[in-house]
């Protein structure tokens, strides 16, 4: 901007101030402060005010309430139906907790059956392997006990046998 148009800025502020000043009203002094209300006004405004109240409370206030008032129906339903849910919930849970207990303490009995099972097929598996090792142990000692006696009466035959023909050699003669 060029100095020509920085004054006439200048200018047309300062005249624009100074309009605005003189258009503003003076400063009231205390003596002009009226504090007594002008009656007629006063009851124009009253009578303004009633003939306004029904058309303002038809179309506006009671239409707000009645929001208001189903806004509220809808949350305490929405809350009682919240709490009848979690009612739910909480009776589901504790019918599904209590099944659950059931069927672990089902399960418990039938594990201990099974083992209970278990352990009389091992026992009797075990004294039947034990009657079959007893009677193996049995049959092989009469078996070695049988052996033992047959050598013996070999060995005594033989001894016999040797102690004949030893005393043979020895007289030089059969006895």
């Amino acid at each position: 901007m060029s100095a020509h148009g920085n004054k006439l800025l200048g200018v047309s502020l300062a005249g624009g101030l100074t309009a605005a000043v003189t258009a503003l009203p003076s400063v009231a002094s205390a003596a002009d402060l009226n504090l007594l209300p002008h009656w007629p006004q006063v009851a124009i405004n009253i009578v303004v005010f009633g003939l306004l109240i029904y058309p303002v409370n038809r179309l506006l206030i009671q239409p707000l309430l009645r929001l208001v008032e189903e806004r509220e129906l809808r949350t305490a339903g929405a809350v009682a139906d919240a709490g009848r849910l979690d009612s739910d919930v909480g009776a589901q849970r504790a019918r599904l907790e209590a099944e659950l207990a059931e069927g672990r303490t089902r399960a418990q009995a039938r594990r201990a059956a099974i083992l209970a099972d278990g352990e009389t097929q091992e026992r009797a598996l075990l004294q039947a392997a034990s009657r079959d090792a007893a009677s193996t142990i049995e049959t092989m000692r009469a078996a070695v006990s049988a052996d033992l006696t047959a050598a013996r009466a070999a060995l005594q035959d033989e001894a016999r046998a040797l102690a004949n023909e030893a005393a043979t050699r020895l007289l030089g003669r059969p006895l």
